[in-house]
């Protein structure tokens, strides 16, 4: 008999205690050891910068773009119609699409400072679909809006440069010793 009073009392006492810890704010959710891989698997795949996990070459592409013209500060008008054109003609898209693109591209930049330093982030996902071709078109174009209001600044020759070095690390073909 002194063994049931003793199983009914350490059960009543880990209810209380149980009961206590839940009134005083722990959540104990957190000891499900499921609950958190869920929660683990879902700030991997969700949780990061959306900027990172670009995998179109041409959201990339814009995303540079736009970092170009917003190397200088502001985007002028004139450089947002340029862009607007560009995004037409070089990516095949219509005005709404190319406006649609330039918005997106300007929600995905708005918290970055410096693109160049997160470049191969945001290269990261995409960088195998893009074509030689496409990687010419990209520093082309981005040349062109550079040196649109005059001179190239060194941070918009900065972006330029790594953006070539990346593309030109990956094409190099992996040599064995032989």
């Amino acid at each position: 008999m002194h063994i049931i009073i003793a199983v009914i009392t350490a059960l009543a006492g880990l209810i209380w205690a149980l009961n206590s810890l839940q009134r005083s704010g722990f959540n104990l959710n957190a000891l499900n050891p499921f609950l958190a891989y869920r929660r683990w698997q879902w700030r991997r795949t969700y949780g990061g910068r959306p900027i990172y996990k670009l995998d179109r070459p041409i959201d990339v592409a814009a995303v540079l773009l736009l970092g170009i013209a917003k190397a200088d500060g502001a985007i002028t008008s004139d450089q947002k119609k340029t862009l607007l054109e560009m995004f037409q003609s070089e990516f095949d898209i219509s005005r709404d699409e190319a406006s649609d693109l330039l918005l997106a591209s300007s929600h995905l930049i708005r918290d970055e400072i410096y693109i160049v330093d997160h470049l191969d982030k945001i290269l990261e996902r995409s960088a195998e679909r893009f074509e030689s071709e496409a990687v010419a078109s990209l520093l082309a174009m981005m040349r062109r809006l550079a040196a649109m209001d005059g001179s190239i600044n060194s941070e918009q020759e900065r972006l330029i440069n790594a953006t070539d070095q990346y593309f030109a690390s990956r094409e190099k073909p992996n040599r064995v010793w032989s």
